[in-house]
């Protein structure tokens, strides 16, 4: 079988400007969407337009409104009198006619205010753990409650955002289906609430289906190097059209799947240029349907849905850039929430990231739409390894981590 090629007919994409910038509370600032003036394809560059009819909206709400400030038809955004909570705000442009319709910029109305904190911590020490040894993956099922994935106790658990543990998926460990050999990503379904758990089984499928009440459904995606097979996965997303999109960290790639697990298209190969990627690792998709990829040595890349390679962001340059990448989550305007891993130098593959003392080392990093850096986040606990995020609809992050002596989950609010 040939692998499918990325797709290269050339499509309009659009950008925002400014894409993110700090203004005072009453401050104003003009938005503007531009269009390329000729059809967009990788490594062309073409001149743009300003686009008309754009329809404007300040974090979800079309014009704005008094306590996060409002924007008119021609995008002139003014900031409110007093600094709202969350203090970063969200400008989203929505246009037609273009592969990227929406399109999001930030405003930070005070940029020496901290922006987030920890809310909940539920840990366990680990020597004593009921549940927790490696805690490797979480998502949401449709309830809200946490599914979390421990690989090295080859069991997928749920939880309430309470720490109320509410019990096992699946029939336990082992090799057959049904059963988990080191789980490792977990992944909401939204359309039936059905969960999707990979695994590392030294035979049979990587990726099993569970309802939601935790009973087998069936399982796809046969271990192997040819096209729709895969060796790790460590990352997958659903697109708007149910596309199941999956980072396979051996094979150095990224397969679109068919919702029931019908091979549709591959792209990327091991490398550090353009759509090569360097140890895969995190995948998120964002609601336009691009592709945002993390490489565990450093950058985010970002695709269009055909693998068509758009930009990178995040780029290594230890001590100053992230490296050890572990994963990546969205939220709904489309911002990338990079897990950096930051144990002591001696635990790290390749080194530590950086040097400890320095104030710039953050657990999480989170980034724009646009690849623009927003602001770093640290847990309660910075010696933690840091293994996985979601966000949820009101911005609250969901952190998994195991360090030296525990493991467990911390909640973080916006402020």
């Amino acid at each position: 079988m040939a692998f499918a090629q990325v797709d290269t007919d050339p499509v309009r994409r659009a950008s925002i400007t400014p894409s993110v910038i700090t203004l005072q509370t009453g401050e104003s600032a003009k938005f503007d969407v531009l269009i390329n003036s000729a059809v967009w394809k990788p490594t062309v560059l073409s001149s743009a337009f300003v686009a008309e009819n754009t329809i404007w909206s300040v974090n979800g709400m079309v014009g704005g409104n008094n306590e996060f400030g409002t924007i008119d038809d021609s995008g002139l955004y003014k900031a409110p009198d007093k600094i709202p909570s969350p203090h970063e705000v969200q400008i989203i442009g929505k246009i037609d006619g273009v592969q990227n319709e929406q399109l999001f910029a930030t405003v930070i109305l005070d940029p020496n205010k901290q922006c987030y904190e920890s809310v909940y911590q539920y840990s366990e020490a680990r020597e004593q753990s009921k549940y927790f040894s490696t805690p490797h993956g979480v998502a949401f099922d449709k309830l809200g409650n946490l599914i979390i994935a421990d690989e090295n106790e080859h069991h997928v658990m749920r939880f309430s955002r309470e720490g109320e543990f509410l019990g096992f998926l699946g029939d336990g460990q082992g090799q057959e289906e049904g059963k988990f050999y080191r789980p490792r990503v977990v992944l909401l379904d939204e359309s039936d609430g059905d969960i999707y758990v990979s695994d590392q089984k030294e035979f049979g499928n990587r990726i099993q289906i569970f309802t939601h009440d935790g009973k087998f459904k069936k399982s796809f995606g046969e271990m192997g190097t040819d096209p729709g097979q895969f060796l790790r996965i460590h990352g997958m997303d659903f697109d708007a059209n149910g596309k199941l999109i999956v980072v396979d960290v051996d094979n150095s790639r990224i397969t679109k799947l068919s919702h029931e697990g019908e091979y549709k298209l591959t792209w990327g190969k091991k490398g550090i240029y353009g759509n090569e990627l360097n140890e895969p690792h995190g995948l998120v998709i964002d609601p336009n349907d691009d592709v945002f990829v993390s490489s565990y040595y450093g950058t985010i890349k970002k695709f269009d849905t055909n693998g068509n390679y758009l930009f990178s962001f995040a780029e290594a340059n230890p001590p100053n850039g992230a490296v050890n990448i572990h994963s990546i989550a969205g939220d709904r305007w489309g911002n990338v929430y990079s897990i950096v891993r930051v144990l002591d130098g001696e635990e790290m593959e390749f080194g530590n990231q950086y040097d400890r003392s320095r104030d710039n080392m953050f657990n999480i990093e989170k980034f724009n739409n646009n690849g623009n850096f927003i602001c770093g986040i640290n847990l309660s606990n910075r010696g933690h390894s840091e293994d996985w995020v979601v966000v949820d609809e009101k911005g609250y992050i969901y952190v998994i981590y195991s360090g030296k002596d525990s493991a467990g989950f911390e909640i973080l609010a916006p402020k």
